[in-house]
């Protein structure tokens, strides 16, 4: 199932760019692109829209004056603004998420994951082709002065390294600048769990539990479980 997406923002550059970001992921499809929300209002309220990227600051009506006049049902919403004064009213208006302008595309897949996990919660879920259901399909990886789109279902594990993380994929090891914590914020939350103060594994990619070791798929290597995650893992991974 794909999420049904409309943009509404009344500056082109910005509306440019969210097409450019929507159009790398399969699972999201684009059904409209306006420069305001009175005109998109007609789509919104067809039924044929899941999410909505809403500016803030527009002719007419801002995008907080729409949301609070127009009450449209089960509509997932994520603002983009420039403002950060706003953010507090958003969230109690219950969006999504709230873009903060010039915003990268990490960040975009951010929000994209949040707005799946919502759907998810409602019975909803996504067809990759595979199987798979969950958000994202790829991160963005930043290491050696690159930026890299790694595929989700290719990553092992993921190790702690003091200020850096390791990401061990099938055929590849990027070392970046981040936190595991930020990093499991990030990772499809049904495929991916910490096993240890150090350590994230792909679940789909464990293959034996052996003492307190987990054995992964395509390595020798072998990630330990830590003593305060053994229960967890165990029924989790373990307990059919």
């Amino acid at each position: 199932m794909k999420i049904r997406s409309a943009i509404i923002d009344d500056e082109f550059p910005a509306r440019s760019l969210l097409k450019d970001y929507i159009s790398k992921f399969p699972h999201l499809e684009l059904t409209g692109s306006f420069k305001s929300p009175l005109e998109a209002l007609p789509a919104l309220q067809s039924g044929k829209v899941d999410l909505v990227f809403l500016d803030i600051q527009m002719p007419e009506i801002s995008g907080m004056d729409f949301l609070k006049a127009f009450h449209l049902k089960d509509l997932m919403v994520i603002i983009t603004s420039a403002y950060p004064q706003y953010a507090l009213e958003g969230y109690e208006l219950d969006v999504i998420d709230y873009l903060l302008k010039p915003f990268s595309f990490e960040r975009f897949v951010q929000s994209v994951q949040k707005a799946g996990e919502r759907m998810q919660k409602t019975g909803n879920s996504f067809d990759y082709g595979d199987g798979a259901s969950s958000l994202p399909r790829y991160i963005v990886v930043k290491a050696d002065h690159k930026s890299y789109r790694v595929d989700t279902s290719q990553i092992l594990f993921v190790e702690g390294l003091r200020e850096y993380v390791a990401f061990h994929c099938i055929d590849q090891k990027l070392v970046s600048l981040n936190s595991l914590k930020n990093v499991l914020e990030v990772l499809p939350a049904d495929a991916f769990m910490r096993v240890h103060k150090s350590f994230i594994v792909n679940r789909h990619q464990v293959k034996a539990l052996y003492g307190n070791q987990l054995q992964l798929q395509h390595t020798s290597k072998t990630v330990p479980i830590g003593q305060m995650y053994r229960d967890e893992v165990r029924g989790k991974l373990f307990d059919l």
